[in-house]
C-alpha cells in the first residue's frame, strides 16, 4: 500500500509540473527577442523547407543523448512544421526560392528523472544549445542562425523530480518556433 502511495503521489508531482502554456509563450517571446533577425524577411521566400535535426559529434556519441535528441525533433517538428504548412498554402506572387530550416543540435544534457529522485540538485543542470541555420535553398546563402540556449537550473529540477529538465525540450521548441514566426513579415 505505501508503495502504491508513493508511486501516486510522484505520478500528481510530475502532472503538476507540466509546462503551462503561457509560461512556454513568454519565454518563447523573451528568448525570440534577443536574437539577431534574419538579414531577410522570411515572407520574401516562396516555399520554406524543415531539414532534418544535425546532432552534434558531442551528442552522437551518446544513445541516450540520441534518444532525447529525437524527442526534440519531434517536438521542434510538431510546433514549426504546421506553420511552415500554412506557409507554403499562401499565394506568394513576385515571392520566389526555397528556405531551407537546419536544426543543429551542439550540446544536450538532460538529467532524467531517475538520477533527479535519486541524487536531485546534485545531478546538475540540464542545457540544449541549438542552432537554427537558415538557408536560401538556391543560392546556398545563410540569411540566419540564431543560436537558441536554455538551461534548466539543478534546484528546480530537484523540486520537480526531473519534469524542469523534461520541460526544456518544449522551450526550445517553442522559441524556434517564435523565431520564425517573428521574423516571417510581410
Amino acid at each position: 500500500m505505501r508503495t502504491k502511495t508513493i508511486v501516486l503521489i510522484a505520478m500528481l508531482v510530475l502532472v503538476g509540473c507540466a509546462a503551462a502554456p503561457e509560461k512556454l509563450k513568454s519565454v518563447a517571446v523573451t528568448e525570440s527577442a534577443r536574437l539577431m533577425p534574419p538579414s531577410k524577411p522570411l515572407a520574401s521566400y516562396a516555399h520554406f523547407e524543415l531539414q532534418q535535426m544535425v546532432l552534434s559529434p558531442a551528442v552522437q556519441v551518446e544513445e541516450g543523448k540520441v534518444k532525447e535528441a529525437q524527442d526534440l525533433e519531434m517536438r521542434l517538428k510538431a510546433i514549426v512544421q504546421p506553420m511552415l504548412d500554412r506557409w507554403n498554402a499562401v499565394p506568394k506572387g513576385d515571392h520566389s526560392g526555397t528556405l531551407a530550416i537546419e536544426p543543429r543540435l551542439a550540446s544536450l544534457k538532460i538529467v532524467s528523472g531517475g538520477a533527479r529522485f535519486w541524487a536531485g540538485a546534485l545531478a546538475g543542470n540540464s542545457s540544449i544549445d541549438l542552432d537554427l541555420v537558415l538557408t536560401e535553398k538556391e543560392t546556398g546563402q545563410q540569411i540566419a542562425n540564431p543560436r537558441i540556449k536554455l538551461e534548466a537550473d539543478a534546484m528546480t529540477g530537484g523540486f520537480s523530480i526531473g519534469a524542469s529538465d523534461e520541460n526544456l525540450k518544449d522551450y526550445i521548441a517553442n522559441t524556434a518556433g517564435q523565431y520564425l514566426l517573428d521574423n516571417y513579415k510581410n
